[in-house]
């Protein structure tokens, strides 16, 4: 494994380069981890390069060795720097694998630039960004054992926390900022990605950009080939909304393949990574190295 600096724009990303073969793959994040030594990179350095297929996974903008202002949620900054990385790679086809968020800045990406070879896809959630989190709320409060009562009082927060940051008047709602402040206390509170006040204008511009994203029309931009893993046990993506999106916007072109009893990231109740998933994988990036 080689180190890797890619310089552009006036900040350094740091990467970790596994050279194979005429093609390459491009890691992206998903929302949470945003450094190169997440767990679930490991197998993609692993299993890939064996197979002719190169790998890169590098730190976010802002995290890890990487400079700059951090770039969680900011899918323009992250489409830069994820076609700047390809740019860096000494391969003749390079695509992009992509978990949860990656799997927004993948096509959003080869939307943008017909740099971008091919795309692996997993949890690319097909509704904003906004629906997914009434959805992920709901099932981690549930696996977490909270009961309807507490289901509802939480999803009715965070769709008046939406309603405010849509219709906002002049004047701070005081009932929610009270309501948002008292949350804290509450012990489901961290399953429900709320901030504890209410934004300033900085923060509603970023909430909004975030959160009103829609993948529906940048999905139907895809014109590279497209594989697509969901797993069927999925508590953060809805899967068959998702599947749904992609049907629409590319038909048959697109590959999908969901997974039974697995997660969000493709582990099976044991822990490991379903083997249906890494087979697949080896088996379709080495035809797209040709």
């Amino acid at each position: 494994m080689e180190e890797l600096r890619v310089e552009h724009g006036g900040i350094s990303l740091a990467a970790s380069y596994s050279p194979a073969g005429e093609a390459a793959i491009v890691a992206l994040h998903g929302a949470g981890e945003g450094t190169r030594d997440a767990a679930l990179y490991r197998h993609l350095h692993e299993l890939l390069p064996p197979a002719g297929i190169g790998v890169v996974t590098f730190d976010r903008r802002g995290e890890g060795e990487s400079t700059g202002d951090a770039s969680r949620g900011r899918f323009d900054v992250q489409v830069e720097d994820a076609l700047a990385v390809i740019d860096a790679v000494d391969a003749q086809r390079v695509g992009l694998w992509g978990i949860s968020q990656g799997g927004w800045i993948g096509p959003l990406a080869a939307a943008a630039s017909d740099d971008v070879a091919f795309l692996v896809l997993i949890a690319s959630t097909g509704v904003t960004p906004a629906e997914q989190m009434m959805y992920a709320v709901e099932r981690q409060l549930r696996l977490a054992g909270y009961g309807d009562e507490v289901v509802a009082r939480a999803l009715e927060l965070r769709r008046r926390f939406e309603d405010w940051v849509h219709t906002r008047a002049p004047a701070p709602d005081e009932r929610l900022a009270a309501d948002l402040w008292a949350g804290i206390d509450e012990p489901w509170w961290g399953q429900v990605w709320l901030p504890p006040t209410l934004l300033d204008e900085e923060g509603l511009g970023l909430w909004i950009e975030e959160m009103d994203f829609d993948p529906r029309p940048v999905f139907a931009q895809v014109r590279v080939p497209t594989l697509l893993f969901y797993g069927a046990a999925d508590s953060w993506t809805p899967v068959e909304p998702s599947v749904d999106t992609w049907r629409a916007a590319r038909g048959d072109e697109v590959e999908i393949v969901v997974i039974p009893e697995a997660e969000h990231d493709l582990t099976l109740p044991d822990g490991s990574l379903a083997p249906e998933y890494t087979s697949k994988l080896v088996e379709w990036l080495a035809r797209q190295a040709h």
